[in-house]
């Protein structure tokens, strides 16, 4: 019997879009719009600008939630399909490793 331990991420984003007379002003509106508790801040993108000035970004956050997961079978090739196969909706696998013993 061979066991898979390992740790899964949520993940969850938030998103905030902003409009500001300069892109900066847009940043700062869009990044102060998330709420970052739980959460830390992955990407800001402009996603219009007019001659103007004027502009408007996106920013996008994801979650810091993680958990310890684990999984058996009868080989490693067996174990590693059930760690993944158990992975619940809304995570992702970050790592795993095989428990001596």
């Amino acid at each position: 019997m061979t066991t898979l331990r390992g740790t899964i991420r949520s993940t969850e984003t938030r998103e905030a879009e902003a409009e500001g007379d300069t892109i900066g002003e847009a940043r700062e509106a869009a990044t102060s719009g998330l709420d970052l508790d739980g959460f830390e801040l992955l990407q800001v993108v402009t996603v219009a600008s007019k001659a103007t000035g004027e502009s408007t970004v996106r920013a996008t956050a994801r979650s810091r939630a993680t958990q310890p997961h684990e999984a058996s079978g009868p080989s490693y090739s067996a174990a590693l399909a059930a760690f993944h196969a158990s992975v619940p909706e809304g995570w992702q696998a970050q790592h795993v490793h095989e428990v001596a013993g």
